[in-house]
């Protein structure tokens, strides 16, 4: 058993009391990406540029505030500019296993209900040029961190606003046309998102 399997299993059992009684909560959220940086040849220059990103979140998480949230989150166009043709098509995906802290709801009801959450997983890069001469196409280990509040409007509705950071590590990489060192992407999401709770 490798060490991250070992990390997540010792996890999984110390989260399991706090869990005992707990909500899922369904999120499919749209959000804006801004801050964004890379050592990826990006042809348009288009990596700091806000883009529409879409996704969900799935969240179990207990009365007392501990959680477990897996994240996904799609950012077409991430490479491409408005007016440049350079760039065929472009996305990157990210794929989160995260912790949540949240304040336990016998603080808060049922009313704005703050948060933090953190973890790790996979982004995948993707890019494809008019040329054909340097595609994208790498998943990177990565981590995300941020927050935010959720607010029920109803017994099993609410809504969720979050601001994320994602980032993925670099790795060695040599001879590679579109990556300037080890491949690295960094960006921001501000996201808005329904709360479905079961």
């Amino acid at each position: 058993m490798t060490a991250p399997r070992i990390a997540a299993f010792a996890l999984t059992l110390a989260l399991a009391p706090a869990v005992a009684s707990a909500d899922w909560l369904v999120m499919p959220l749209v959000g804006l990406t801004f801050g964004g940086d890379t050592n990826i040849l990006d042809l348009d220059d288009a990596t700091g540029l806000s883009n529409i990103t879409y996704g969900a979140s799935l969240n179990l998480l207990s009365d007392g505030g501990l959680g477990v949230e897996v994240d996904f989150n799609y950012v077409p166009d991430f490479f491409q500019r408005d007016g440049n043709d350079l760039v065929l098509s472009s996305s990157v995906l990210t794929v989160m296993g995260n912790v949540v802290i949240a304040t336990p709801l016998k603080l808060t009801g049922q009313s704005l209900r703050p948060f933090v959450s953190g973890g790790f997983g996979v982004v995948r890069v993707k890019g494809d040029d008019v040329l054909n001469l340097f595609p994208i196409d790498r998943n990177l280990s990565g981590f995300n961190i941020g927050g935010g509040a959720i607010g029920m409007l109803s017994e099993r509705s609410g809504v969720r606003f979050d601001l994320r950071y994602y980032k993925s590590f670099s790795s060695n990489t040599q001879d590679d046309p579109v990556v300037f060192g080890g491949p690295r992407l960094s960006f921001w999401r501000a996201s808005a998102a329904l709360v479905l709770r079961y």
